[in-house]
């Protein structure tokens, strides 16, 4: 029997002895939360708060809430099918009323089981951990539940056993991460559980390692032992569809690569990504908010809580990577210059212009001094001058091969790193799209812009007709709504049509 189990059977004797107390409990509950500073809790003012909501009456240890105790302890003894971890959630408690331990103490009891209570409700609507990011401009905090009048909601009209089903997310992309968590987490748990490694490239039924690494993914039932090679074929292809992999039905080394990763580490891959789901469900539901994924290389847009914009991506290859970060898009620039970076400048396009100055107008690119004024590059010793020694910085003029192309979106960051347009979209064509120096190349850039400008697009409007203008000056406009950016790394992710994936570590940032 599961421990949980097991604890809610032996609370009920506990509880028995609790419903003699009578009514004095809730002037001592009361006394206890206005006097101490309730050690030993994880939310304590969200404690405070829940009490003074119900009139510092018990809600767990006594005869009328003996059902919602036990539904408390199943709710947190499945945690790991939420992907949350069961021991955030005191599970001490349970343990030293398995032992019989401080049975008397019923008010320090019943301040842990609502904090218990609190901390798995928060972690299921807004997420068990903040997003890790090189650079948090926004400092963002979801906050758009009372959890404790919501808990008390339930608690007082008997329906905290629909709780779960009511309040967890609905959207489709967050339910489809949900289901893959949880059948694997079925899986990984049972029994004697190994992870099946395929190394024959062979798809038929006398690839057992094949059949059975499949039925552990749940593609092929657990009691079909011999399926057909046609169905084998069939299902191979689904799976190669999930890893984002050409679906042919072939076993090609990146297939088994993406089959044999541990089925643990695709837990860890959809916990972070269901809890990311959560943790951006508050800011996604008020106002316009752009997030962006680095492994799938693609920028949904959402307005209160509807998508209404996706667009590709390319972004920082592994050796030189996009940063994690929040901020705020304040501005388009339209004919935007590229400053071309200092380490590009000098370990990439100073030995070329050594061999050849005429790269430098075949480019349209112009020389500024120090000063920020225009220099003849003819006039300019190139090969006296090197990585240590360049008091210069290299603009490329607007035009169609701008590497910004037509448009730059601006937000601030540490990094100098932002969202633009690009002259060369075959790249956008690729399933793996890691090749940018950093920055992010926006496959829908004017498409982003009009959301950013809206009721402002003439701008807009007339470079589209114009299209592209050699040495035309920069046109900045500032954002009619500045709309919050997330740059974010999960390898599970939803695509455009709001289904899972798994992406590459292409940061090599899973341990």
């Amino acid at each position: 029997m599961k421990p949980y189990k097991v604890c809610i059977l032996l609370l009920a004797t506990a509880l028995c002895a609790l419903a003699s107390f009578g009514q004095s409990l809730p002037e001592k509950l009361k006394a206890q939360i206005h006097a101490s500073a309730l050690p030993g809790l994880q939310y304590p003012n969200e404690v405070r708060a829940f009490y003074q909501h119900n009139n510092y009456n018990y809600s767990w240890l006594d005869e009328q809430h003996r059902s919602d105790l036990r539904q408390l302890l199943v709710y947190t003894g499945n945690a790991a099918l939420l992907g949350l971890q069961q021991t955030d959630y005191h599970p001490e408690l349970c343990h030293a009323w398995l032992a019989g331990e401080r049975v008397h103490d019923s008010v320090s009891a019943e301040l842990q089981f609502t904090d218990a209570a609190l901390h798995w409700l928060h972690d299921l609507l807004l997420g068990n951990k903040a997003e890790s990011l090189g650079y948090d401009g926004l400092k963002y905090q979801p906050g758009c539940y009372d959890l404790p009048l919501l808990l008390n909601t339930y608690l007082l009209s008997g329906r905290f056993a629909l709780l779960l089903a009511e309040q967890e997310l609905k959207d489709p992309a967050y339910t489809a991460v949900r289901s893959r968590l949880s059948s694997l987490v079925t899986v990984v748990s049972a029994p004697g559980f190994k992870d099946v490694a395929v190394t024959s490239n062979k798809v038929s039924n006398s690839n057992p390692a094949l059949v059975s690494r499949l039925q552990q993914w749940g593609f092929v039932p657990a009691d079909s032992s011999k399926p057909s090679d046609a169905l084998l074929k069939v299902k191979l292809k689904e799976a190669q569809n999930l890893f984002g992999l050409l679906n042919d039905g072939a076993l090609r080394s990146t297939t088994l690569q993406a089959l044999n990763v541990p089925l643990r580490q695709r837990v860890g891959e959809l916990e972070s990504a269901l809890n990311a789901m959560r943790w951006l469900h508050c800011i996604k539901q008020e106002q316009h908010v752009a997030i962006v994924n680095l492994p799938s290389a693609s920028l949904l847009l959402y307005e209160h809580g509807n998508l209404v914009l996706t667009s590709r991506l390319i972004v920082g290859k592994q050796s030189t990577p996009t940063p994690t970060l929040s901020s705020t898009i304040t501005e388009v620039i339209l004919y935007p210059y590229w400053n071309v970076p200092y380490k590009i400048a000098t370990r990439e396009l100073l030995p070329i212009i050594k061999r050849n100055r005429g790269y430098l107008a075949a480019n349209n690119y112009q020389v500024l001094n120090s000063s920020g004024k225009v220099v003849n590059p003819e006039n300019i010793n190139w090969h006296s001058l090197g990585p240590s020694n360049f008091p210069y910085t290299i603009r490329q003029s607007t035009g169609c091969d701008n590497a910004l192309g037509l448009v730059k979106l601006n937000f601030y960051n540490s990094f100098s790193v932002y969202l633009h347009d690009t002259p060369n979209k075959f790249l956008f064509s690729m399933n793996k799209r890691y090749f940018s120096h950093g920055c992010m190349r926006l496959e829908k850039a004017m498409e982003l812009g009009r959301y950013i400008m809206r009721g402002n697009t003439l701008a807009l409007d007339t470079l589209s007709e114009k299209g592209c203008l050699h040495n035309q000056a920069p046109i900045t406009v500032p954002a009619t709504e500045k709309i919050p950016v997330f740059v974010l790394y999960h390898t599970a992710w939803i695509n455009a049509d709001g289904e899972l994936r798994f992406y590459e570590d292409v940061y090599r940032k899973i341990k």
